[in-house]
């Protein structure tokens, strides 16, 4: 019998199972044998960034409290600059804290005509 005949379609199962079998394993152990691709993870480096932080202003509803409301807040009222913004509050400071809305008028630049542009604005609240 020559070498060809041994492989031909002929030949018995179990034969061809013992080749599908040792096929399978050189695969199998061909596959584990091939290293994974590593992959190159670049080099990480701090990077600069320039911001600038802004303020949040926070807009309440309603009327400002005088009795809490700091100058810059005072200033955003119609007719109130800085410089009677600077004296609401420091009236407060000497005084203690507004009883009622009217007690702006014992402060020098607020009359009766800017009392009534302030009222539905403003509110006195417990201190």
């Amino acid at each position: 019998m020559s070498a060809l005949q041994s492989f031909s379609p002929k030949a018995p199962p179990r034969f061809w199972a013992a080749c599908l079998l040792i096929l399978a394993l050189i695969v199998y152990f061909g596959v584990q044998w091939i290293p994974p691709e590593t992959k190159k993870i670049p080099e990480l480096r701090p990077i600069e960034i320039e911001a600038k932080v802004l303020p949040v202003s926070f807009v309440e509803s309603g009327p400002l409290d005088l009795n809490r409301a700091t100058a810059a807040e005072l200033e955003k009222l119609p007719g109130i600059g800085p410089v009677l913004a600077a004296r609401i509050v420091a009236w407060r400071e000497t005084h203690g804290p507004f009883k009622s809305v009217e007690d702006l008028l014992a402060i020098p630049g607020i009359g009766p005509k800017t009392l009534e542009g302030l009222r539905d604005k403003v509110t006195v609240g417990s201190p």
